[in-house]
């Protein structure tokens, strides 16, 4: 886990509720442990935390509680009676202890787990079960909006999947599904922007929007390295700051990960994509591919009959991987052409109409 996001997430997360639904297959688990030593951490920074334990008895949960020095008190009774028992946890989490309560009934996303997470306002529900993560064609899912689960028919998991979406529908706006068996799971979850299990959505939690004055310094700090590499063009706060309508981000969680500008040139009927990056630790889940589609549609809504990028480090990623044609330098706009020239660099010139 980066230190350096993590910390980014405290005060967001403080004062918050989380209701971590634990499966009846863990209870009895060893590696139970380590997920109350994460509760542990997360009510230390402040979160307020409910602990439902599939099923009708807590017992197992407060020894373990008990074992990790967790501040905690039982609802003695459990979350099938109803709003008496509502009233109970309400009232221990208040007292800025983690409640322990009994289900109730069997399942994962059971109506007295989700209306106790509805009634009290919970801005996650979590669930841990000794599950893996969903996959879809091959690869996990780390995060799907809601809307899109309807559509999801070759995923794994996906009973379980239509049931988170249906607790976001009910006004959770982020509900978690994490193999309680793996060690630190609720944390790396919770404290990193891509997370290690799968995350059902209605926020934003990923987008692509305009950069903000505010963001041009962590921008040029974000690329900095590969202008000292020479894989981008140098560019300063003034330059960004007179061209700001060029220039988008991609964002996790708030988080900037990447950035891309488009450069309208009306006259020819076309843009050019540039300024494409994403920070190494995001590399390869396609967050630049999306951010190349969304520069593709908004030259398409301009107008625009083609797009085209330069670059000298980035080849075989337009040309293999987006499939841009390799095109000669004299198709650019003249004033881009030149400018190309006057810079000495190598770089290559591909597009792709739209």
């Amino acid at each position: 886990m980066n230190v350096r996001s993590a910390l980014e997430y405290v005060p967001y997360f403080r004062g918050r509720l989380f209701v971590v639904h634990i499966a009846q297959e863990l209870l009895a688990a060893d590696e139970l442990v380590d997920a109350l030593l994460d509760v542990d951490a997360l009510h230390e920074v402040g979160v307020r935390l409910v602990l439902v334990a599939e099923g009708h008895d807590t017992a197992a949960l407060a020894r373990r509680a008990g074992t990790c020095e967790l501040h905690a008190a039982v609802a003695e009774l459990p979350l099938s009676d109803g709003a008496a028992s509502r009233e109970r946890v309400r009232e221990i989490v208040e007292r800025r202890q983690v409640a322990l309560v009994a289900s109730g009934s069997i399942g994962r996303f059971d109506e007295g787990s989700v209306s106790l997470a509805v009634a009290l306002g919970a801005s996650k529900y979590i669930c841990l079960w000794s599950g893996g993560v969903p996959y879809r064609s091959g690869q996990p899912i780390f995060a799907i909006r809601e809307s899109d689960v309807e559509s999801c028919s070759d995923c794994s998991y996906p009973e379980a999947l239509h049931a988170a979406a249906a607790v976001c529908r009910r006004g959770i706006a982020r509900v978690h599904m994490l193999n309680g068996t793996r060690r630190g799971v609720l944390l790396d979850e919770l404290f990193s922007e891509e997370g290690v299990g799968t995350m059902v959505h209605t926020d934003s939690y990923r987008d692509v929007r305009p950069l903000l004055e505010e963001d041009i310094p962590e921008l040029l700090s974000m690329i900095g390295r590969c202008v000292v590499d020479e894989k981008l063009v140098p560019r300063t706060y003034e330059s960004i700051r007179d061209d700001l309508q060029s220039y988008y981000v991609y964002t996790l969680d708030d988080t900037i990960v990447g950035c891309v500008a488009i450069y309208p040139y009306p006259e020819n009927a076309c843009a050019e994509l540039g300024c494409l990056f994403i920070k190494k630790n995001y590399e390869g889940h396609g967050y630049g591919r999306a951010m190349c589609r969304f520069v593709e549609k908004k030259a398409r809504d301009m107008g625009f009959d083609w797009i085209f990028a330069i670059s000298q480090s980035a080849v075989t990623y337009f040309r293999d991987r987006l499939h841009y044609a390799p095109l000669s330098r004299d198709v650019l706009p003249e004033a881009r052409r030149t400018a190309l020239e006057q810079s000495g660099r190598s770089s290559e010139v591909f597009g792709c109409r739209l």
